[in-house]
């Protein structure tokens, strides 16, 4: 099932991303850019994982699995400074404040950070199988708090959202995202995360589709 669903996953995340580039084209927006950086490092997940029973073991997947988790830790916490600039474009009044503003750069870089001390640069991984597909996972695993910050601070941003202009998906979309990542992996591996992740950015990036 893995090695059919996987592809599946890396070519909705491309879509997404085409599409996001278009949306760029159309109407320039630093959300939206952000939003097609880190649907780069979700086509690259996706894609080493559907691969990687024709890898095979060794250094050279093991490589690549490194660097899966080195985008989602670059990546993923500039979901925060996406959350901050759709609520601007949505009329949320606290988030036009300067200290707004340069607080969630601040934020998303200092999220960079900390995943890169603490989580990449101890980093040890181990390969495992599940549903026919082959990917390499840490050794130890601990509580993801990266994503759970993230995931919380997109999630009241979003609710701000839901209040100002009636559109609930992006804080629905977090919702989704955060149980869907909360199953155990040793029952559906990761197959339903990369599945609500990619049903979280849809929300994201439909949300200026209907902002002013």
């Amino acid at each position: 099932m893995a090695t059919f669903l996987y592809p599946i996953y890396t070519v909705a995340n491309f879509g997404l991303a085409i599409w996001g580039i278009n949306l760029f084209q159309q109407a320039p927006r630093m959300s939206t850019i952000l939003l097609i950086v880190v649907l780069t490092g979700m086509i690259y997940d996706n894609l080493i994982i559907s691969v990687g029973h024709l890898i095979d073991e060794g250094t050279l997947l093991e490589s690549l699995n490194r660097l899966r988790f080195l985008f989602h830790n670059l990546f993923v916490p500039l979901l925060v400074v996406v959350a901050v600039k759709l609520a601007c474009n949505a009329g949320v009044t606290w988030a036009h404040y300067p200290i707004i503003c340069y607080g969630c750069w601040a934020i998303a870089l200092g999220l960079i950070v900390f995943g890169l001390l603490t989580d990449f640069r101890r980093l040890e991984l181990i390969p495992t199988t599940f549903a026919g597909s082959l990917r390499y996972k840490p050794k130890s695993c601990s509580v993801p708090i990266l994503t759970i910050a993230i995931a919380l601070l997109v999630g009241v941003v979003g609710f701000y959202i839901w209040r100002e202009i009636q559109w609930p998906w992006m804080f629905v979309g977090t919702l989704v995202m955060f149980s869907g990542n909360a199953m155990p992996t040793r029952i559906f591996g990761t197959l339903v995360g990369s599945a609500v992740d990619l049903v979280f950015i849809l929300a994201l990036l439909t949300t200026p589709l209907i902002v002013h």
